[in-house]
């Protein structure tokens, strides 16, 4: 258990740093998403007595499915934080139009359900407001925004990532 935290906890950290180049500005917020990954990954790749771990090839196709995930995760929250702002800044005035929907996700466990609801809150324009067994309910900036199209996209990601641990 120990090694497991330490192993994610240096991983997401050199990580972090990569991605901020250390930048002092962003070490405040490092400080409080290092230790949220690093519980997300729990999460999502929970620890198991050693005599049921997946072979050695499946868990390296686990961690590079993961990353894969976080690398589009990433890759989203630029896209969608330069939509959001747009759209804020549209004078004279904001591109809103909130609205309500609810997503059923077909995630079977408990624990990709919420990895889903967590992590579809650094989507372009949503936020996860509720999650009730495969319900989810979502708040979007704009209807025009396809949200269950992202959060399909998310959720196929994730069902991989968690098949490869499975």
């Amino acid at each position: 258990m120990i090694v497991s935290l330490l192993v994610r906890l240096i991983a997401v950290a050199v990580l972090w740093a990569a991605a901020t180049e250390l930048a002092p500005s962003a070490l405040g917020y490092g400080l409080v998403a290092v230790p949220v990954v690093v519980a997300v990954t729990f999460v999502l790749v929970p620890l198991r007595p050693s005599r049921s771990r997946a072979p050695v090839g499946r868990r390296v196709g686990g961690i590079l499915r993961l990353v894969a995930l976080a690398g589009w995760v990433l890759w989203r929250s630029v896209v969608g934080g330069i939509d959001v702002a747009r759209r804020a800044l549209s004078l004279p005035r904001p591109a809103i139009a909130p609205e309500w929907s609810v997503y059923r996700t077909t995630l079977s466990s408990r624990a990709g359900r919420v990895a889903l609801a967590l992590v579809m809150n650094l989507m372009p324009g949503s936020l996860s407001a509720r999650l009730d067994a495969d319900r989810l309910e979502v708040h979007a900036i704009d209807p025009a925004i396809d949200v269950h199209a992202s959060i399909a996209a998310l959720e196929q990601r994730l069902a991989r990532v968690e098949q490869a641990f499975a």
